[in-house]
């Protein structure tokens, strides 16, 4: 049974991928990487529309670690996994502390988009970019000038705050401004419920 299009760009980019995963660094020469990039870039030249999946790999060159790898956030503190679990969350009001703190110091806050956060504004600038599928919650697409209306964040972005109990939504700034000057748990102003950030923890439905 043959392969399409969509087969053919999957399979190459997957390989040029895992080419660049396994490469020693200094050795950007290496004629199976050329290829592997120069088949992937041939068949993107010739797609019309492309979507894009990003996950947590794309922003580490921005400073901010992934989850599980060898440095990741959850490797190196298990502890932190549960604060990303909603129950957890709803429950336990030392957890919404530590969440509290964790966020103040959060790396996203003084990350920039990196090369390869602007690459997808270039594809996005050649018209090939159809849509932008992220599973990341630091808004660096956003911040490369990536089209709003072509970014879909699964997991929610950490840059709002947000009631889980009704509907206020505002810039996660103020709710660490609170934090900063002194509540370590800050409730909603509107309805004093429980506030989080605008993003999917285990127990939530994507959106």
């Amino acid at each position: 049974m043959g392969t399409g299009p969509h087969d053919r760009v999957s399979e190459a980019l997957s390989r040029a991928a895992s080419v660049l995963l396994v490469n020693e660094p200094g050795h950007p020469d290496d004629p199976s990487t050329e290829q592997a990039i120069a088949d992937a870039s041939s068949l993107i030249d010739r797609a019309e529309r492309v979507t894009v999946l990003t996950g947590a790999g794309i922003s580490t060159d921005s400073r901010i670690p992934d989850f599980r790898g060898p440095q990741g956030v959850w490797t190196k503190n298990p502890g932190a996994e549960k604060q990303a679990t909603l129950q957890n969350y709803l429950t336990d009001a030392e957890v919404r502390r530590r969440s509290w703190r964790s966020r103040l110091d959060s790396p996203v806050w003084g990350a920039e988009p990196n090369p390869g956060h602007l690459a997808l504004l270039r594809l996005e600038t050649r018209r090939k970019l159809h849509l932008l599928i992220t599973q990341n919650i630091d808004g660096l697409h956003h911040a490369a000038g990536s089209d709003p209306d072509r970014i879909v964040e699964v997991h929610g972005n950490v840059r709002e705050v947000m009631c889980l109990s009704c509907d206020y939504v505002a810039p996660m700034v103020e709710a660490l401004n609170r934090v900063r000057l002194g509540e370590d748990d800050p409730a909603c102003p509107q309805c004093e419920g429980i506030l989080k950030s605008a993003t999917i923890s285990f127990g939530q439905n994507l959106i």
